[in-house]
């Protein structure tokens, strides 16, 4: 079968889905990933079939680090042309051969495509964000949201398409043919389930939800067994006891020096060695030390093993390699759905309290308590080992597919 798989977003939104197509071709299918253009050597090193789409959204997304909260308030304004640019790549897709289409919300126009098509259209969720649910907040909601509040906290997920719907109508009908009126992405899940891709060790279905969107385990890349660092990075990882490594993913910083001189002085206090991710965070502003080593980017499944836990800013995708690898994890949550996933590891008891505001102090007293944390972070990579949620994405869209046939 031939299987079209949309995203879009940062790294995190990205590389699931490359590694959702690398299972479906190594089980003998045909898998396609299209996303932002910039993943395009993200889906080389995976080896992955991609399709690169506009990315300008991007350039909106920098300008409004540490613009202040007025800025990202009248920020939608400002992401219509940008938003257009997309739409208008994702219509190119219209003449794709396919047989299914996997889509998030986020795409906005991935159930048009699949229509278009006349294939079937499944919804895929990397955080929780459908269906609703009494059992606890939306991971998008305040912190402190009320638990008698909490179902009404999920009908912010659909605020991420309403102010686009007369947009998305526009384009269904001069761009695809179709009939201006999109299915809500809510009304698709509610008819067919959908793909989510976390594991229930991290999040298990509450009791009110359907089996149809029950989590059905993370979608990763296998470590590569004959991977390597470079000289430098071997040396410092062998030359001492193991380190944290630190490193925020595709956050920006406003201002990435201080961050790094919190991180180093942190690391210091607690007596502990860093291997620093500079990501886009800029955390290469720090210098490297005989205690402090920096790297552009590392593959975490191969170098997590090797560290004593991990500083980070709760993306689930980090979530999900760090709790595979088995080590402790401090979380320093930006935005978003991270304060939920940096609460939830506290309850786990794989990570202290949620760090809010990063200091050199608050980093040295939240690494002082990650040995404690060790015997569950290993139980829960026990529990992973026997998990393939690739395998039961992939199940689900065989069935599919072979139903629609």
């Amino acid at each position: 079968m031939k299987v079209l798989l949309l995203t879009t977003g940062s790294r995190g939104d990205v590389q699931p889905f490359l590694a959702l197509a690398r299972g479906l071709t190594e089980a003998g299918h045909e898998a396609t990933v299209a996303a932002p253009r910039r993943f395009a050597a993200l889906s080389a090193e995976v080896g992955a079939e991609f399709v690169g789409l506009d990315d300008s959204l991007f350039v909106l997304q920098d300008e409004l680090v540490g613009a202040g909260t007025w800025a990202a308030i009248t920020a939608a304004s400002r992401a219509r042309p940008y938003l257009q640019r997309w739409l208008d790549d994702l219509a190119s897709l219209a003449g794709t051969r396919a047989d299914v289409v996997v889509f998030t919300q986020k795409t906005l126009g991935g159930a048009s495509i699949a229509e278009k098509l006349g294939v079937p259209a499944i919804p895929a969720q990397l955080i929780p964000t459908v269906p609703a649910t009494s059992a606890f907040a939306s991971p998008l909601a305040p912190a402190r949201t009320p638990r008698a509040l909490a179902r009404l906290t999920w009908s912010l997920a659909d605020a991420v398409e309403r102010p686009w719907r007369g947009m998305v109508a526009r384009w269904r009908a001069e761009r695809l043919g179709l009939a201006s009126r999109a299915p809500r992405f809510a009304s698709l899940v509610a008819a067919g389930g959908i793909l989510s891709a976390w594991s229930p060790h991290l999040l298990p279905a509450p009791s009110d939800w359907p089996a149809s969107a029950a989590p059905l385990g993370f979608w990763t890349v296998p470590a590569a067994p004959d991977w390597h660092g470079s000289p430098a990075l071997e040396a410092f990882l062998d030359d001492g006891p193991p380190p944290v490594l630190v490193g925020f993913g595709s956050m920006t910083h406003r201002d990435p020096a201080a961050l790094a001189a919190e991180v180093v002085a942190g690391l210091r206090r607690a007596g502990r060695r860093g291997l620093i991710v500079s990501g886009w965070a800029g955390l290469g502003a720090t210098s490297a030390a005989e205690d402090v080593h920096v790297v552009d980017a590392v593959p975490f499944a191969s170098v997590l093993p090797r560290v004593a836990a991990i500083v980070h800013h709760g993306g689930v995708g980090t979530v999900a390699a760090a709790m595979r690898a088995g080590v402790p994890q401090v979380v320093h949550p930006f935005f978003g759905d991270q304060p939920f996933w940096a609460r939830r590891l506290h309850e786990l008891g794989v990570a202290p309290p949620t760090l809010s505001s990063l200091t050199a102090d608050g980093l040295a007293a939240s690494l002082a308590q990650v040995d404690a944390l060790v015997p569950a972070a290993r139980r829960i990579r026990a529990a992973l080992a026997g998990e393939d949620g690739v395998a039961a994405a992939r199940a689900r869209i065989e069935a599919a597919v072979g139903g629609h046939g």
